[in-house]
């Protein structure tokens, strides 16, 4: 089974301000008959994030635990993010992704890229769940436009 989170990440500025919605969409789907009694579950606990307004004076701008999650699995499996492009505004101006940063649990900090990722990955866990924290990082530079932006940042579980 898959489940597929999309996640819009906005960030929204005069000066500046992230904005990252987390209503999502949880797609299933069996991949076989022998998988029927394998599960995989992937839950976003965060509804929103919102930083306030930002400027590159303060940059980089840390949101420490910005994406709570639970997996539930009873067999082995691997998280996975993914972006679909750079950060664009109403009017047309690019931010990079790679502006925006993850890590998780205190780890390595990772710009975003186009493509996919390799955020976690696990054993099973069906009882208790395996919890984890994602922090955000966005690094803002004086050359970066003001103005609203937004792309889509997806979390993808799946069996290993």
């Amino acid at each position: 089974m898959l489940d597929n989170v999309s996640l819009p990440a906005i960030i929204n500025s005069k000066e500046m301000i992230i904005f990252i919605l987390l209503p999502f969409l949880i797609t299933q789907g069996i991949l076989s008959q022998a998988d029927l009694d394998e599960y995989l579950s992937l839950e976003i606990r965060t509804e929103k994030i919102d930083i306030g307004f930002v400027s590159p004076l303060n940059s980089p701008i840390e949101i420490p635990g910005a994406i709570k999650g639970t997996i539930q699995s009873n067999t082995e499996w691997i998280l996975i993010c993914s972006a679909e492009g750079d950060f664009l505004s109403r009017e047309g101006d690019r931010m990079p992704l790679g502006r925006l940063a993850w890590r998780i649990e205190g780890g390595e900090w990772v710009s975003f890229e186009m493509g996919e990722d390799k955020v976690l990955e696990g054993s099973a866990a069906e009882e208790t769940g395996r919890d984890f924290s994602i922090d955000l990082r966005l690094d803002l530079k004086w050359q970066d436009s003001p103005g609203d932006f937004l792309t889509n940042i997806d979390f993808t579980l799946m069996k290993k």
